[in-house]
């Protein structure tokens, strides 16, 4: 589904599909096992630097 948003423009090509992935859900499950509130900033800033399609 990552390949296909990437390949639409609807995903940032930085990363590949596995680690866009990774950089998405990591830290959130990272903070579930521990507890950890998850800020606000860091949904925004994944949300930001990873989903939304950068202009050419």
């Amino acid at each position: 589904m990552l390949a296909r948003a990437i390949q639409a423009g609807e995903v940032s090509p930085s990363l590949g599909p596995d680690a866009t992935l990774d950089a998405l859900v990591g830290p959130i499950v990272y903070r579930a096992f521990t507890g950890a509130s998850i800020p606000r900033g860091l949904v925004d800033t994944l949300v930001e630097d990873l989903l939304k399609p950068r202009p050419d």
